[in-house]
């Protein structure tokens, strides 16, 4: 049994996508039949097409089987049955199972009929690729998790939040490349600044639907996820690579070996000087969400449009077959992943890099 007790995406896709490539793969390595497999979403699913996809693969008791799911919630825990989350008890190594499998949850014809039609309605250049793009959102916290749980009192989760402002000039680089660019995000966010170039798609402000988040995170060339923003994990379901920016720790990557990031950085008070990589290593988890750190010595530098914009350059051009990468990226490439030996193995999806251009720029804090 996976049993899914949180509702955000992002926990959908760790607890039941990485379930079921394990699964996938454990049944090619041992040719045997694979193993009974259900599912509890013991929560408000966080999209319901997402989570009716599922239900198409394995048996899945959600918000649309509410008494069948009771009598699991309840009896279940009278025989003291303990989920368990299969990526972390069972396999050290499932990111490179989660790069071998491919995605286990298919769009139906219909769907596929459905979500043509959206991309219609959205991008006047039907033959343009597009780019997913979100920045994460105070409302979308204040709304979404605040409901469900409190935030720890030892964490500020707000100040490392990016600027909607520094994530103009990448879209508009990409819109002067032929690309085409839409906005994602829910629950009431913000209109775009005045000074966004008007070709910039507010899908979120005007024809967002559950359905359609998933379609376009899935059929998108990359997202961008500014703050990490959990936009990423649907991309990475459907093996779509992201860019993620404004990355508030390094202790982890993302699970697309295509996957670019690059993290905010730490400026001490007392020093007036930036720590180096190996101190944010240190700090462990979510250093950028410590408010013993932030609130005491340290100050969070955000990452500016120039270095977005050069990142995100990058992908778009690896993509396109044209990135050119030098020696000199190379060693400092090998030289950050030594220092990234100190997160654990089952954090790290090895391929995944730091952008380029930003390790130039930072190398002296290697």
């Amino acid at each position: 049994m996976l049993r899914c007790d949180r509702s955000k995406i992002s926990f959908i896709v760790e607890d039941l996508e990485v379930a079921l490539r394990i699964e996938a793969h454990n049944t090619k390595i041992s040719g045997t039949k694979p193993a009974l497999l259900f599912a509890v979403l013991d929560c408000d699913s966080p999209n319901r097409a997402f989570t009716a996809m599922y239900g198409r693969v394995l048996p899945f008791l959600d918000d649309d089987r509410p008494f069948f799911r009771g009598i699991i919630r309840y009896t279940f825990p009278i025989h003291k049955i303990k989920r368990k989350y299969l990526r972390v008890t069972q396999q050290a190594d499932y990111l490179k199972i989660w790069a071998k499998e491919p995605t286990q949850i298919l769009f139906s014809k219909s769907e596929k009929n459905t979500g043509k039609l959206l991309e219609k309605k959205l991008f006047t250049n039907s033959s343009s690729s597009f780019i997913a793009i979100g920045v994460s959102e105070r409302n979308y916290y204040e709304n979404k998790l605040l409901s469900e749980a409190n935030i720890p009192p030892l964490q500020d989760i707000y100040t490392c939040m990016p600027e909607w402002n520094s994530y103009l000039n990448c879209c508009e680089e990409l819109i002067l490349r032929g690309e085409s660019v839409v906005r994602m995000g829910q629950f009431s966010i913000a209109a775009l600044p005045a000074t966004a170039d008007p070709k910039i798609v507010d899908y979120a402000n005007t024809t967002r639907t559950e359905f359609g988040d998933i379609w376009l995170l899935a059929n998108c060339k990359f997202v961008i996820a500014g703050g990490s923003t959990g936009i990423y994990w649907v991309a990475s379901t459907f093996g779509k690579p992201t860019v993620i920016t404004d990355w508030y720790h390094l202790y982890k990557t993302s699970y697309c070996p295509q996957d670019l990031y690059i993290p905010q950085l730490a400026l001490s008070r007392s020093e007036k000087k930036l720590k180096s990589f190996e101190w944010i290593f240190e700090q462990g988890d979510g250093w950028g969400h410590k408010r013993s750190l932030i609130e005491g010595d340290i100050e969070i530098v955000k990452n500016t449009p120039e270095e977005i914009t050069e990142v995100v350059l990058e992908m778009n051009q690896r993509l396109n077959g044209t990135w050119i990468e030098t020696d000199k990226d190379i060693e400092l490439q090998r030289r950050f992943r030594k220092l990234r030996e100190v997160v654990p193995k089952n954090r790290v999806q090895e391929e995944v890099r730091i952008g380029a251009d930003f390790l130039r720029r930072y190398q002296h804090l290697l």
